[in-house]
């Protein structure tokens, strides 16, 4: 049953600042190089409208104190902030009212804002089945799933939808008829209100489409959103629930009770309202807030108020989504916006249920029937366990005597097996003594022949001692002998290099005197070649013919270059300036040359004569 002290609850407001589009975002106000917002966000309750024309400085009465702020605008000097999609607008506008709903109280959910402030958007985005998707298709998706895990035993719910437009001109105009369109004129006069006992005010001739499922409704979704972008009046979709509830009488098994009640949900689009409409808020104000309790708001002054009356006479949840553009051109309505915003804060919120009087004590009976019945279902499941549990205890006990039983075989059977190994021991004891004595007879007489071992192993081993002696003789004979050979080896060795050492003089003495027979070029090849093959072999008895050979070569070599220059100088002279004399003067000092090196290659030779050959090898 309804709580008569329920208190009322404020009105649940959300501000959402959408970003700029792309020709807004091609736009830079007067006096600012590039593009800016003119509605500021602090991350936490407050927004400020900024003054374009004046420096972007606040402007007057443009703070606002918000409760909940949605921010769509992407600042690129703010990248981190998080940006509010159309999944979190339905998450803080709608979601917190899906309880209340499922409760049975009216709820109704505003959008407000200027032309251009992301209304029709919010409501149903772009598309109703895709991603960006509004809080109206995605409420449609929701709603019955949560009414299916809400549902109680023996209910049915119920869903019609109406979608209406109050025209500028207030007149009613009926979206779902399918008349409309070739006779409005017709289908606006068949509309009119009247009060039903059941519904409360309602209007007359309106359509309703039945719906009993998500995809039912998106697709009345479907046809509203391609219509209300064109439309200029305030769009409203009402949801119209009804809960049945059947109840067996428990006096009269046959006979069914029936109770229902019904619960509205409604989705407002706000936009151009009349005056009378803001007045109605503001006795609405005055009276939730205290100011003027006794204030009626004057609902017979717009057709709005007229069709849903208790609006804003605390008959609904109410739940307020503002929405507001930050494009400098659009600062004036931002702040007309966010000053009715602050005029919802101030609203309170205390529907009544709409059911039949004994609608929730006969819930509460249904649901007290079903525990019980789930309590004896329980109770059975739980007399069964115990009825498993003792038949399993049962089989265990069975399972444990026939156990008893075997033991019982197989100890007899243990018991038999032990007296025939006594016998078993005893015949084992005679064989064994038996045994013990013939082994004790081989025993000795395996000894005895063990001892003329030893004494055999004795005499080989001194046998074998002698044999050893005589083999390390053998073997210092064996050294001796081969010091011998090796001192041989060394000596012809030595032998070996002395020959060498002739035979590499001998071919010196060959070399020497074909050098004193070869010219002037071929002798200094031949030194070349000589010291070259010297200096590689590195003979220490070559060392002094090698050094004079050395001498020689270098007089030579200077004896060469001087000749060089000389005939530099020679051929260098020009028609014949050098005088005969001194060219033949030149000749002769050559020719003496040639001969002073002619007589020291014969002392040359006359050394190396002096040098007994031979060979000086001792024979052993």
């Amino acid at each position: 049953m309804e709580d008569p002290n329920r208190k009322p609850t404020k009105a649940h407001v959300c501000v959402r600042v959408r970003p700029f589009t792309e020709a807004e975002a091609n736009v830079c106000p007067e006096d600012s190089p590039v593009p800016r917002e003119v509605v500021v966000w602090d991350c936490h309750r407050s927004l400020t409208v900024l003054d374009a024309a004046n420096g972007f400085v606040p402007r007057k009465n443009g703070q606002f104190d918000i409760d909940n702020v949605l921010w769509s605008f992407r600042d690129e000097e703010r990248p981190k902030m998080v940006l509010h999609t159309q999944k979190d607008v339905y998450s803080a506008v709608v979601a917190p009212m899906i309880p209340q709903i499922l409760d049975g109280y009216n709820t109704a959910f505003c959008v407000a804002g200027a032309t251009g402030g992301g209304r029709v958007y919010s409501l149903y985005g772009d598309d109703v089945d895709g991603l960006n998707r509004g809080i109206l298709p995605r409420f449609a998706e929701n709603i019955f799933n949560a009414f299916k895990r809400e549902k109680h035993e023996n209910i049915k719910i119920n869903c019609e939808i109406e979608a209406v437009d109050v025209s500028p001109n207030e007149t009613y105009v009926d979206l779902l008829a399918q008349r409309r369109r070739t006779c409005p004129t017709t289908a606006v006069e068949e509309l009119k209100l009247v009060h039903d006992a059941t519904e409360g005010i309602k209007l007359q001739g309106v359509t309703r489409v039945e719906v009993g499922k998500a995809a039912d409704v998106l697709s009345v979704l479907r046809q509203l959103s391609r219509v209300v972008p064109k439309r200029s009046g305030c769009h409203t979709v009402h949801f119209r629930f009804v809960e049945t509830f059947d109840f067996a009488d428990p006096e009269q098994q046959e006979q069914v009770v029936s109770k229902s009640r019904r619960i509205s949900v409604l989705f407002v689009l706000l936009r151009n309202m009349p005056a009378a409409f803001h007045r109605c808020i503001d006795v609405a104000v005055e009276h939730d807030s205290g100011e003027n309790p006794l204030a009626k708001v004057p609902v017979r002054e717009t057709a709005f108020t007229k069709l849903y009356p208790d609006l804003f006479q605390q008959g609904y949840n109410l739940s307020f989504l503002c929405c507001v553009s930050p494009f400098y051109e659009h600062a004036r309505e931002s702040v007309q916006t966010l000053v009715l915003a602050t005029k919802f804060m101030k609203l309170k919120c205390r529907p009544r249920l709409m059911h039949d009087e004994a609608l929730m004590e006969l819930r509460n009976l249904s649901e007290e029937v079903k525990n019980l019945k789930t309590e004896v279902v329980k109770q059975m499941e739980s007399t069964q366990i115990v009825q498993q549990e003792l038949n399993l205890r049962e089989v265990e006990l069975m399972k444990q005597e026939a156990a008893h039983h075997g033991a019982e075989r197989a100890l007899r059977k243990a018991e038999e097996a032990i007296a025939l190994a006594r016998h078993a021991i005893v015949l084992n004891r005679y064989r064994t003594e038996r045994q013990k004595k013939n082994f004790e007879h081989e025993h000795n007489t395996k000894m005895k022949r063990l001892s003329a071992a030893r004494a055999e192993k004795e005499e080989m081993d001194k046998s074998l001692e002698e044999e050893m002696k005589r083999k390390q003789q053998l073997e210092e004979v064996k050294k001796t002998w081969e010091r011998k050979v090796e001192a041989r080896a060394e000596k012809n060795a030595a032998f070996d290099a002395r020959l060498k050492a002739d035979e590499a003089k001998e071919k010196q003495m060959e070399r020497m005197q074909k050098f004193i027979a070869a010219s002037q070029e071929e002798r200094r090849r031949i030194l070349a070649e000589e010291t070259k093959e010297k200096f590689l072999n590195g003979a220490a008895a070559h060392a002094n013919e090698l050094t004079l050979l050395r001498e020689a070569q270098n007089k030579a070599d200077g004896r060469c270059h001087a000749l060089e220059k000389d005939y530099a100088v020679v051929s260098a002279a020009e028609k014949g300036t050098v005088e005969n004399a001194e060219v033949q003067k030149e000749n002769a000092r050559l020719k003496k040359e040639i001969v002073d090196v002619e007589a020291e290659i014969v002392h040359l030779q006359a050394e190396i004569g002096k040098r007994q050959p031979g060979c000086q090898c001792v024979f052993m």
